[in-house]
Protein backbone atom coordinates (compact mmCIF):
# COMPACT_ATOMS: atom_id res chain seq x y z
CA UNK A 1 0.00 0.00 0.00
CA UNK A 2 1.24 3.73 -0.98
CA UNK A 3 0.20 6.99 -0.40
CA UNK A 4 -0.92 8.72 -3.76
CA UNK A 5 -1.94 12.50 -3.74
CA UNK A 6 -5.34 13.31 -5.68
CA UNK A 7 -5.95 16.45 -8.31
CA UNK A 8 -4.05 19.32 -7.41
CA UNK A 9 -2.26 17.98 -4.56
CA UNK A 10 1.60 17.50 -3.54
CA UNK A 11 2.44 15.47 -0.73
CA UNK A 12 5.51 16.88 1.12
CA UNK A 13 8.11 15.64 4.30
CA UNK A 14 7.76 18.40 6.60
CA UNK A 15 12.02 19.58 6.73
CA UNK A 16 11.07 22.31 9.65
CA UNK A 17 9.36 25.58 10.57
CA UNK A 18 11.33 28.79 10.57
CA UNK A 19 9.63 32.12 12.67
CA UNK A 20 10.42 34.70 10.71
CA UNK A 21 12.59 36.14 13.66
CA UNK A 22 14.83 33.45 13.08
CA UNK A 23 15.16 34.20 9.34
CA UNK A 24 18.24 35.95 10.69
CA UNK A 25 19.75 32.42 11.51
CA UNK A 26 19.40 30.80 8.34
CA UNK A 27 19.72 33.44 5.28
CA UNK A 28 21.13 36.59 5.20
CA UNK A 29 17.57 38.69 5.08
CA UNK A 30 16.87 41.05 7.48
CA UNK A 31 13.50 41.72 8.46
CA UNK A 32 12.71 44.79 9.90
CA UNK A 33 11.30 44.53 13.79
CA UNK A 34 8.08 46.13 12.88
CA UNK A 35 7.15 42.73 10.39
CA UNK A 36 8.53 40.24 13.34
CA UNK A 37 6.02 37.95 14.70
CA UNK A 38 5.41 35.51 17.51
CA UNK A 39 6.14 32.00 16.95
CA UNK A 40 2.58 31.41 15.59
CA UNK A 41 3.61 32.70 13.08
CA UNK A 42 5.84 30.58 10.90
CA UNK A 43 6.63 29.28 7.20
CA UNK A 44 7.59 25.39 6.43
CA UNK A 45 10.02 24.29 4.39
CA UNK A 46 8.94 20.73 2.49
CA UNK A 47 10.46 18.15 0.37
CA UNK A 48 7.96 17.04 -2.66
CA UNK A 49 7.62 13.24 -2.52
CA UNK A 50 4.44 12.37 -4.63
CA UNK A 51 2.17 15.04 -6.94
CA UNK A 52 -1.35 14.78 -8.15
CA UNK A 53 -2.32 14.05 -11.63
CA UNK A 54 -3.77 18.03 -11.58
CA UNK A 55 -0.63 19.66 -10.39
CA UNK A 56 0.72 21.54 -13.84
CA UNK A 57 3.45 24.11 -12.29
CA UNK A 58 6.12 22.43 -13.95
CA UNK A 59 9.48 24.37 -11.86
CA UNK A 60 7.87 21.85 -8.60
CA UNK A 61 8.77 18.00 -9.21
CA UNK A 62 9.53 15.20 -7.23
CA UNK A 63 12.29 16.08 -4.59
CA UNK A 64 11.79 20.05 -4.75
CA UNK A 65 12.19 22.02 -1.42
CA UNK A 66 9.30 24.53 -1.02
CA UNK A 67 8.36 27.10 1.55
CA UNK A 68 4.57 26.92 2.69
CA UNK A 69 2.52 28.65 5.57
CA UNK A 70 2.38 26.80 9.09
CA UNK A 71 -1.61 26.37 8.49
CA UNK A 72 -1.62 25.41 4.91
CA UNK A 73 -2.47 21.92 4.16
CA UNK A 74 -3.31 18.60 6.53
CA UNK A 75 -1.10 16.77 8.44
CA UNK A 76 -1.20 12.76 8.40
CA UNK A 77 0.81 10.28 9.52
CA UNK A 78 1.20 7.18 7.32
CA UNK A 79 3.03 4.14 8.25
CA UNK A 80 4.07 6.33 11.83
CA UNK A 81 6.11 9.19 9.89
CA UNK A 82 4.28 12.37 9.47
CA UNK A 83 3.58 14.36 6.21
CA UNK A 84 1.92 17.45 4.94
CA UNK A 85 -0.91 17.47 2.05
CA UNK A 86 -1.17 20.66 -0.13
CA UNK A 87 -2.83 22.18 -2.76
CA UNK A 88 0.03 23.12 -5.10
CA UNK A 89 -1.81 26.79 -5.14
CA UNK A 90 -0.39 26.57 -1.32
CA UNK A 91 3.14 27.11 -2.53
CA UNK A 92 4.89 30.24 -1.32
CA UNK A 93 8.20 29.91 -2.81
CA UNK A 94 10.85 26.75 -4.05
CA UNK A 95 14.36 26.28 -3.07
CA UNK A 96 16.69 26.16 -6.26
CA UNK A 97 20.00 25.92 -6.58
CA UNK A 98 22.55 28.76 -7.65
CA UNK A 99 23.16 28.40 -11.38
CA UNK A 100 24.03 31.96 -12.21
CA UNK A 101 26.81 32.60 -10.25
CA UNK A 102 25.36 34.45 -8.20
CA UNK A 103 25.69 35.02 -4.23
CA UNK A 104 22.58 36.05 -3.29
CA UNK A 105 19.80 33.62 -3.55
CA UNK A 106 16.39 36.22 -3.63
CA UNK A 107 15.12 35.89 -6.91
CA UNK A 108 13.96 39.97 -7.83
CA UNK A 109 12.03 40.82 -10.64
CA UNK A 110 13.36 43.32 -12.84
CA UNK A 111 11.59 47.10 -12.72
CA UNK A 112 9.00 48.16 -15.31
CA UNK A 113 10.37 51.90 -15.72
Amino acid sequence: MRLRPLNDFLLLEEEHAVAYHDYRKFTHIVVPEAFEHGPEDRQVWGKVLAKGSACTNQQIGIGSRILIGKWEGARLKYADKPYLLVKEGDVLALDEPLTDGSICGVCVAPAHG
